[in-house]
């Protein structure tokens, strides 16, 4: 159907003169195709489905939004597509002998708009042609499908021919003539059908062979009548026949002698008799009672902004009227049926609107909803006020709606030809698309939305056709806004049911919002063709698309499942979820998690969900307040099948893995470790490996953890174990299942579990890294089939050559990121006869997507949540509460972020020098398994609250998660002297920063002098070290924060540290074990920092009763400075404050007296911000430490590949743009040191 909104009207009539500039070389406007095939379609298919739907092939014209690809014919001879693209006023012409790549050939042009094409077996084909103006005769123009792009002739026919179709013998062309008026409703032309009997050879027909059967005898006092509420409008004044100018045929299909014609804006089928060219009879189609179960309707697009979930309801009182486009029939128990796809379409002709919202309802001169109506009360946003109903239905005598009539009715259906209708598929469309792709239910088709489409004909059905495959029938229907294709099983008409649905369309690209409509996939499919096996290229059946919105002409696969000689196994994973129980930002949390395994799982039931491991361990404070108990549930009631053990499932030591977390998930399956093993017999102390069998195969999980572990974790807790080669271990066990002995273990397909991975995302570093990852993915036995990773905390999607591997076939290696953001899927297929892999394919799954921009940004989950794993989750979070008001410590005064309550980021403070103290108690203690640290520093975006003395100083878990919510982890390092002093050099920020400076917090024994009137590069007059000047080729062993540790917050330099190590903890684990080690806490001394210039003594801090003073001034004002002599400043004495930067004061001391570390500040990508008002103080389930963006948030970071490193906000690029040279993962160098010169460069590890 034509769209009703005058943008469609201006485009047609903008066509035709681009075509008439264009008439003199077709081949100037081939554009080379883009692969309009996206990485991963959206689909979801019944249990029982025997048919698949693929996307193999796409043409993509270039053009958006302006109808260039609409209707699509195939000729079975030439193997061409035949595409109208109203656009250029003509037909694409497309070489599909490769349907995986059609080819653009060139373009037959017509003298005016190109509506339809059909092409008849022998190679005549016919296309029908608007005039200019719509409303004069228009044309059927005849070509041959094996030309070079001319016409061989034309005939005229009624005004605006909309669909032609040609009889399966080859006798009759029939053309529905819709007869719209123009727009300003002064002309209104007759709706007819015109039959042309065609010649038998490929040529064009004489004007002789042009019958028109029109609807003169359905007006008043003619022969017949219309049956049923055919829907008839009040034509212009004076007009002859209203009836025939009111009726506008739409589409065409063909059974033996008769035609039936779809009238669309009438809700109502034409039958028509090609011998006689005879309307014989007109029937309405009725009404859908959207009242009954299973014809619920979302009829909001504003019901649910915060909640994905479809809001599908019935409601009394409420009818659709069926108002089909499409239409095709065919045969079942001898007897014919036609099939309609119900769009829906009003009138909007001159100064007439029919369509009016139903909160309108009243006011404008619209009568208003009765007040008896069962829809009085339900005219709010959130109900029925949205939606787009019919002011011409459902009016009563007393000049009110009693009932409400909406268009279209968001199905398909089935009906005898003297229509009876003997199946609807109800509220299925709705239901469908929302399990399919929750996030964008009833979106648009030019832009990404939720819900957009709700208030206006919803999925919109547009196009249908039918074919068989297998021996039984199938409808394929387009659904025009939110895309993609429902496949039915109509063999039996009465008991028809859903197959499956596939989207060919990416929803994080966007068309009309700024998005890349190239990558965008499908939008707005309107013709669809099907290509049966005996006329397919590739000798099985497929389905060509037209795409109005997106330009693009896709062709799917369709195969047959039944006694497919093949399966699929699917495998899911994760790695380092590390407890993100709750949603935030990119993190979908564990219940969305579960939902998305499970809508997977229901779309192929032979899946399996496996980790890589760190599923729990270095977890935000719900999980890690309870032990990490409730992550353990969420994951097994996911439906967890495997997991290889990570280096933080070690981390209260591995009598509480073996004891409390494999039995808590069920099983040692859940531990894997093919590489740990006993240090007193040298025997493996977990399960090497796990087998289950699906569909009939055997697909095994061997796992291996990194073998430097024991850096990472507590020695005492693994004493007894060793970590060994995981090549090796690996090898061994691929071999021992591989060689054929039952008896041994046997698996048909291998997947690699390995907690290992790549610091980089860039595959071709990647494959050539001389890692122990890197040797572990080139020496892999051939045996493996697939590698999931993880560690790194990077993602990636590569693949790579395997020697002895036969054809192009390549293994690949996969990290999803971190924290459940991601799904791993690999889909395996299996030769069912000799179990062998067939092919090997891979994707990375986001679970959500980021939509809107600035105020309007928000996260949407792009899976429903599981409602089990919600209800443990919502339990875990109130337990949290419970164990958050416990008492950790106490403190003796309050410690503060600046010098009153309050965060002031440029200047010294307490409690940054404090949580540097504890970041280097925790990295430097007995129970650290790697080389400790010397110095922590802290960045102050990372400090969320102060820590308040209040009544007692009672300090509880609460109060110290709110100062760090970030659960970053604890990075070693080593830096140079040189790179030390830039690193404080960068505490004054780049120009036009938010804030002009963030300081530091240092830990105690580390000190330096500064001079915040220097030039840039210049402010650090000297540096010490336990009371020793630090030179700059010295080496020090330095702790930060992850975020840190990447360069967040403009701190690059970090990144530049050699030798580096993930500690394994997490920053607010080590505040609070700090708290009970040391049970009272004082405030960490200022003066660590020392401000050359006069000096005061440092006054003791005070209790409080934990009142929030008025807050430091926030307009760029200072303290009075004091000035300063230039003298030598005194070392156990405090500064008066003096002016810096023109917003902050300065404490002025001597270095290295006392300290502590802090936590994140700048600009990292994605992770909470903070605006100076510091209004975040509870949050705990952040990705990084913080950043000034102006605005306070706690959004979790997005990591895209090549884009960012976990948890910090760096760019993994710039990094890299240092000159690193990025090589060994693995052991760190287990001397303790002063200085050191001869520095390694080592990858990062988490």
């Amino acid at each position: 159907m034509h769209p009703s909104s005058p943008f469609h009207r201006t485009v047609r009539r903008g066509v035709a003169v681009l075509a008439a500039c264009t008439l003199t070389g077709a081949g100037l406007l081939a554009l080379p195709a883009s692969a309009a095939v996206v990485p991963a379609p959206i689909a979801y298919s019944a249990a029982d489905a025997a048919l698949d739907l693929t996307p193999i092939g796409s043409y993509e014209s270039g053009v958006f939004d302006a109808s260039a690809a609409e209707i699509v014919a195939h000729h079975a001879a030439t193997q061409r597509l035949f595409v109208v693209n109203a656009q250029l006023g003509a037909i694409d012409v497309l070489d599909v002998e490769d349907p995986t790549d059609p080819v653009f050939l060139f373009s037959i042009e017509v003298d005016g708009v190109s509506n339809s094409v059909s092409v008849r077996p022998d190679g005549l084909g016919v296309i029908a042609v608007e005039a200019v103006p719509k409303t004069d005769p228009g044309s059927l123009v005849f070509f041959d499908a094996s030309g070079a792009g001319g016409t061989l002739g034309a005939v005229q026919v009624g005004a605006q021919p909309d669909m032609v179709a040609v009889s399966a013998d080859g006798t009759y062309a029939v053309v529905a003539d819709e007869g719209e008026p123009n727009d300003d409703y002064t002309v209104d032309p007759e709706g007819s059908v015109s039959i042309v009997t065609l010649p038998e050879g490929v040529a064009a027909p004489d004007q002789g062979a042009v019958r028109t059967a029109g609807f003169a005898e359905f007006e008043e006092g003619g022969t017949k009548e219309l049956r049923g509420d055919v829907r008839i409008f009040a034509g212009i004044d004076g007009a002859p026949n209203p009836v025939a100018a009111g009726l506008e045929p739409e589409y065409v299909t063909i059974d033996g002698g008769t035609a039936y014609v779809t009238l669309q804006e009438n809700n109502a089928i034409a039958m028509v008799d090609l011998a006689t060219a005879e309307v014989t009879d007109v029937w309405s189609l009725g009404y859908k009672d959207h009242g009954v179960p299973g014809n619920g309707i979302s009829p909001s697009d504003r019901a649910r902004t915060a909640d994905p979930s479809a809001n599908i309801r019935t409601f009394p009182g409420l009818r659709g009227i069926y108002q089909p486009d499409s239409i095709d029939s065919y045969t079942a128990g001898g007897r014919t049926y036609l099939v309609t796809a119900n769009e829906g379409d009003a009138r909007e002709w001159g100064d007439y609107v029919e369509g009016v919202r139903v909160k309108n309802l009243g006011s404008g001169g619209v009568a208003p909803l009765c007040a008896d109506s069962p829809l009085a009360g339900l005219t709010g946003d959130a109900d029925l006020g949205r939606l787009n109903v019919s002011t011409a239905s459902g009016l009563t005598e007393a000049g009110c709606y009693g009932e409400l009539y909406a268009f279209g009715a968001r199905s398909f259906s089935i009906w005898t030809p003297d229509g009876t209708q003997v199946f609807d598929s109800g509220d299925d469309f709705e239901q469908i698309t929302a399990a399919a792709n929750p996030g964008y239910f009833n979106s648009n088709h030019s832009e990404s939305n939720l819900e957009g489409r709700s208030d206006d004909k919803g999925p919109e059905p547009e196009g249908v056709v039918i074919g068989e495959v297998d021996g039984r029938t199938y409808a394929f229907i387009g659904f025009e806004r939110v895309g993609g294709i429902a496949v039915y099983d109509i063999t039996d008409p009465a008991d028809s049911t859903f197959v499956t649905y596939v989207n060919n369309r990416n929803l994080a690209q966007s068309g009309n919002d700024g998005g890349n409509a190239a990558a965008a996939g499908d939008l707005g499919p309107e013709g669809l063709t099907f290509i049966p096996a005996e006329d397919s290229p590739t000798g099985e059946p497929l389905l060509a698309v037209g795409n109005e919105v997106s330009g693009t002409t896709t062709l799917f696969a369709i195969g047959s499942a039944v006694d497919a000689a093949t399966t699929t196994v699917q495998v899911l994973g994760i790695n380092d979820f590390h407890g993100r129980l709750e949603a935030n930002g990119a993190e979908a949390g564990a219940a969305v998690l579960a939902g998305a395994v499970g809508r997977l799982r229901a779309e192929n039931p032979n899946t399996l969900f496996v980790s890589a491991g760190d599923n729990i361990g270095a977890s935000t404070f719900t999980s890690f307040s309870q032990d990490d108990t409730p992550t353990i549930d969420a994951l097994r009631v996911a439906g967890l099948d495997a997991s290889v053990v990570g280096n933080h499932e070690f981390d209260r030591g591995f009598a509480d893995l073996t004891e409390r977390v494999l039995p808590g998930y069920g099983g040692t399956q859940f531990g894997l470790g093919a590489n740990v093993y006993s240090a007193a017999t040298g025997e493996p102390a977990l399960d090497e490996y796990y087998i289950q069998e699906v569909d009939g195969v055997r697909v095994g999980f061997i796992g291996t953890v990194t073998e430097s572990t024991p850096s990472g974790v507590t020695p005492t807790g693994i004493a007894g174990l060793t970590f060994g080669d995981q090549l090796e271990a690996a090898n061994r066990v691929a071999a021992q299942l591989k060689d054929g002995d039952p008896a041994n273990g046997e698996a048909d397909v291998l997947v690699l579990l390995t907690h290992e991975g790549s610091a980089s995302t860039d595959c071709d570093a990647i494959g050539a890294e001389t890692t122990d990852f890197g040797e572990l993915i080139r020496g892999a036995d051939a045996g493996i089939d697939a590698i999931l990773s993880g560690h790194t905390h990077q993602q990636y999607n590569c693949s790579f050559p395997v020697e002895g591997w036969d054809g192009e076939r390549e293994r690949p290696v996969l990290q999803t990121g971190q924290y459940g953001t991601t799904l791993d899927q690999l889909e395996i297929e299996v030769d069912r006869e000799d179990r062998s892999v067939v092919s090997v394919t891979s994707a990375l799954l986001p679970l959500t997507e980021t939509v809107g921009e600035g105020d309007d940004e928000e996260t949407r989950p792009l899976y429903p949540a599981d409602p089990a794993v919600a209800a443990i989750v919502a339990a875990a979070v109130d337990s949290a509460e419970v164990e958050g008001a416990k008492e950790v410590g106490s403190i003796t005064a309050d410690i503060l972020r600046g010098g009153t309550n309050g965060s002031d980021r440029g200047v010294e403070s307490s409690l940054g020098n404090l949580v540097a103290d504890m970041q280097l108690w925790a990295t430097s203690n007995e129970n650290l398994g790697g080389e400790p640290a010397q110095i922590a520093l802290m960045n102050p975006g990372g400090l969320r609250a102060d820590l308040l003395f209040g009544e007692d100083g009672t300090t509880t878990y609460r109060d110290v998660a709110s100062v760090q919510p970030f659960a970053n982890t604890l990075f070693l390092m080593d830096l140079t002297g040189a790179q030390l002093k830039q690193v404080l050099e960068e505490q004054w920020q780049p120009e036009g920063s938010t804030r002009p400076k963030l300081h530091l917090g240092v830990s105690e024994g580390f000190g330096y002098a500064y001079d915040p009137g220097a030039a840039r590069g210049e402010h650090i007059l000297s540096m010490t070290f336990e009371g020793e000047t630090i030179a700059d080729d010295d080496v020090l062993r330095v702790t930060a924060n992850s975020f840190l540790a990447a360069g967040g917050d403009n701190f690059t330099t970090f990144a530049e540290g050699t030798d580096r190590a993930d500690s394994g903890q997490i920053d607010l684990i080590a505040s609070v074990e700090y708290f009970e080690e040391f049970g009272t806490v004082e405030p960490a001394p200022l003066g660590r920092a020392a401000l050359a210039g006069d000096t005061a003594p440092t006054p003791d801090p005070e209790p409080t009763d934990g009142s929030t003073p008025d807050p430091e001034p926030t307009d760029g004002s200072t303290p009075e400075p004091t000035p300063t002599d230039g003298s030598t400043p005194d070392p156990t004495s405090t500064p008066i404050p003096e002016a810096t930067d023109g917003l902050t004061s300065e404490p002025t001391l001597s270095p290295g007296t006392g300290g502590g570390p802090g936590a994140g500040d700048g600009s990292g990508v994605g992770g909470g911000t903070d605006d100076g008002a510091n209004t975040d103080t509870g949050s705990n389930t952040g990705t990084d430490n913080g950043s000034d963006s102006g605005t306070d948030r706690d959004d979790a970071a997005s990591f895209p590949p090549g884009g960012y490193l976990a948890n910090t906000g760096a760019d993994v690029l710039l990094i890299a743009g240092t000159g690193l040279a990025l090589a060994l993962l693995g052991g760190l160098v287990l001397l303790l040191r002063r200085r050191r010169h001869d520095v390694e460069d080592e990858l990062p590890t988490s």
